[in-house]
């Protein structure tokens, strides 16, 4: 892990020469406590499941796989009310991880990471977000800032940015979801907090075929109550409702992480 405080940036590589595995990486970069992940125990098993682990790339050479199975994880030890059950998998900033983590009323974050869905991963009319800018603070913080999420939207599946203000909410499309499976993404997200604020998404495969921007301007990225914004990244989903039209194990791969502000 590469921290550089001057510059005020952090970066994350999977790297399977290291002598420390996938959460120490991780632990590395963002923090002790940065990894929300399922804590069961598989009863049948001697070992415990790897919710995130390293795995070789042929195109990268290395990447975290990110897993979440339907039927045995939850969100981290948290038990949701009926209706509203959940799982999470996610890797994020929090109150003591690294100053570029977290972002505060008239900063400016730059956010960049490597993104691949498994081209079997599975959506429904539920939310699965795979990035989230999340506020922590006194009120006013249910909603995130902005998703990046699968989601099937009228019907349609598809990967989608999600944005929230207090009054007024919003969905962009960004591309087909079955275009968007199987291939690296390139991702980057520049975000002003303030009051009127606004955010840049940008989102390439590395194959060529989806090249999209999107600007979000005049956006409430800062709302009274916030302490800071910090990033996650992960799976995150909806087990409510519509929880059959998912596979047993969903997973997906990350890498090259880089987070700056200014």
């Amino acid at each position: 892990p590469q921290i550089s405080h001057a510059s005020k940036t952090i970066e994350l590589q999977a790297t399977l020469e290291s002598n420390l595995n996938a959460v120490d990486q991780i632990k590395a970069s963002f923090g002790k406590y940065s990894i929300e992940s399922p804590k069961h125990v598989d009863t049948n098993s001697s070992s415990k499941f790897q919710h995130i682990k390293l795995v070789k790339d042929k195109e990268l050479g290395s990447a975290f796989a990110f897993s979440l199975r339907k039927d045995i994880d939850g969100d981290r030890n948290k038990t949701w009310p009926k209706g509203k059950e959940r799982q999470r998998n996610e890797i994020k900033g929090y109150q003591s991880s690294p100053e570029p983590m977290k972002a505060i009323s008239s900063e400016t974050h730059q956010i960049k990471w490597y993104l691949k869905i498994d081209k079997s991963f599975q959506i429904n009319k539920q939310f699965c977000h795979f990035f989230q800018l999340k506020a922590v603070g006194t009120k006013n913080i249910d909603d995130p800032v902005l998703t990046l999420s699968g989601v099937k939207d009228r019907g349609k599946p598809q990967l989608q940015l999600q944005w929230w203000s207090l009054k007024d909410s919003g969905r962009i499309f960004l591309t087909d979801w079955e275009s968007c499976k199987g291939k690296w993404l390139v991702c980057e997200c520049i975000s002003k907090y303030s009051q009127n604020g606004s955010i840049h998404f940008s989102v390439r495969s590395m194959d060529g075929e989806i090249n999209q921007k999107k600007q979000l301007k005049k956006l409430e990225t800062w709302r009274d109550g916030f302490s800071f914004v910090r990033p996650k990244w992960g799976i995150y989903r909806s087990l409510a409702n519509e929880r059959e039209k998912l596979n047993q194990e969903d997973r997906i791969w990350m890498t090259n992480f880089s987070i700056q502000k200014f």
